[in-house]
């Protein structure tokens, strides 16, 4: 098996500075342990252990990326290596200072979350009253000169938001919006009053879809949403595509072990110990890649979009036709 030019998602730390009722970390899950972050020179040998898979970025996140004080030396690692680099953060953290500093460090684009456009509605969803941060996060990414992509999660309770999302994004000068439907992963487990039904993720996206038409601002669903559920042509200005993960996309935990996407526990193995080439030769690798929606879905004209759905929800005990 070879998968060429991977994305890597690193969780540089388990840490955090909020308490999201739909975080997906896999530590948030009962029965999980908290992994111990890699000390800098830990992650020098990481980082060239990712450099030879050749990979086509390195996005780092957590956690909160930003509650590590060596974050623009770890961004250093990987981009004196010629890997493109990027911080995925809640934006609590970040300010023009910071922001330049890991811009200086070789951080191209930053991923800041936006779970809703109000303060009670962020303080609902995330356990802090952050909202204003999370603007200030996004100016300072535009005056530092890095790209900006805003996520939002649709959940049950922030119904029909990503409209005015992506008018805050455009309002911002954001390059790029990615929608999330909420995947009952970690914390999300225990909060499965988030998952939106049918009609809710649908109204979601036509708000999402009217937002992006009018505007013209790149929005893309980063986790799939099947075809056969919600059909694609109906939200224009929306890009859908397939899950990546064990194929394109794989995720690197804190401690250095390598998973098939950030959702699942799985450890392949330590990047550490053994090369990417290796590690992905495990069978669980085929196995993830093998489940889809239904038995049917490769035969489907729609295939291409949607690829069956979320690998992690076919995987996983909560599969959910959002009935």
């Amino acid at each position: 098996m070879h998968f060429a030019d991977p994305i890597i998602v690193f969780e540089v730390t388990p840490r955090c500075n909020l308490e999201c009722r739909f975080c997906y970390n896999v530590w948030k899950s009962g029965g999980y342990s908290s992994p111990v972050e890699l000390t800098l020179e830990k992650i020098a040998l990481l980082a060239d252990s990712i450099e030879a898979a050749h990979p086509v970025s390195v996005a780092l996140t957590g956690g909160e990326p930003l509650l590590r004080e060596d974050l623009s030396l770890i961004a250093k690692l990987f981009r004196s290596r010629g890997i493109k680099v990027g911080v995925v953060s809640n934006g609590i953290l970040l300010d023009v200072e910071s922001a330049e500093k890991l811009t200086d460090a070789g951080v191209s684009w930053f991923d800041i979350s936006v779970p809703s456009i109000s303060e009670g509605g962020y303080n609902r969803l995330t356990g802090f009253d952050g909202f204003a941060k999370v603007k200030r996060a996004m100016l300072a990414v535009k005056k530092a000169g890095a790209r900006l992509t805003v996520s939002h999660i649709m959940t049950a309770l922030n119904e029909g938001e990503a409209g005015k999302v992506i008018e805050l994004a455009f309002a911002f000068s954001a390059d790029a919006v990615a929608l999330n439907r909420f995947v009952p992963g970690g914390e999300g487990q225990r909060n499965l009053d988030l998952l939106p039904t049918l009609q809710q993720l649908e109204h979601s996206l036509s708000a999402a879809a009217s937002s992006a038409s009018s505007l013209g601002i790149k929005v893309y669903a980063s986790i799939p949403v099947e075809d056969c559920l919600l059909q694609h042509d109906r939200y224009p200005g929306i890009e859908f595509g397939p899950c990546v993960c064990g194929e394109r996309k794989w995720a690197v935990d804190p401690s250095g072990g390598l998973r098939i996407c950030e959702q699942s526990p799985e450890i392949l193995g330590s990047l550490l110990e053994s090369s990417f080439e290796n590690l992905i030769e495990n069978p669980a690798v085929a196995e993830f890649r093998s489940k889809s929606r239904t038995p049917d879905c490769g035969k489907c004209s729609a295939y291409g979009e949607c690829g069956g759905g979320c690998r992690f929800i076919q995987n996983s005990i909560l599969n959910s036709d959002f009935s």
